[in-house]
């Protein structure tokens, strides 16, 4: 498939490469690469719903300064944080692994 300005995509094409990068576990600039797609048409084909927020929950049984937290994302990449990290610098992590 190409990258060409004004690439038109039928519907069947569109189902077939949101399946596979679904199924692919790549991050979406890098399934864009391998398959030749634009990354802003991926992106406009997932919609809002693949750009949804971080979103916490309260785990309790550790003290404050105990314990670390561990997020694995499905690009592969993970990260550890104290349990009392602030959760606005978790959050700016997450987005950034998330990107890469």
């Amino acid at each position: 498939m190409s990258t060409e300005r004004g690439k038109r995509y039928t519907a069947e094409q569109k189902q077939e490469l949101l399946e596979l990068f679904r199924q692919s576990g790549l991050n979406a600039s890098r399934f864009c690469k391998e398959m030749n797609l634009s990354y802003p048409t991926l992106k406009r084909w997932l919609g809002p719903a693949a750009t949804k927020p971080v979103q916490f929950v309260e785990v309790g049984g550790a003290e404050p300064g105990e314990g670390r937290l561990s997020i694995a994302l499905p690009n592969g990449l993970w990260a550890e944080f104290p349990l009392d990290a602030d959760r606005s610098v978790v959050a700016g992590w997450i987005r950034e692994l998330k990107a890469c």
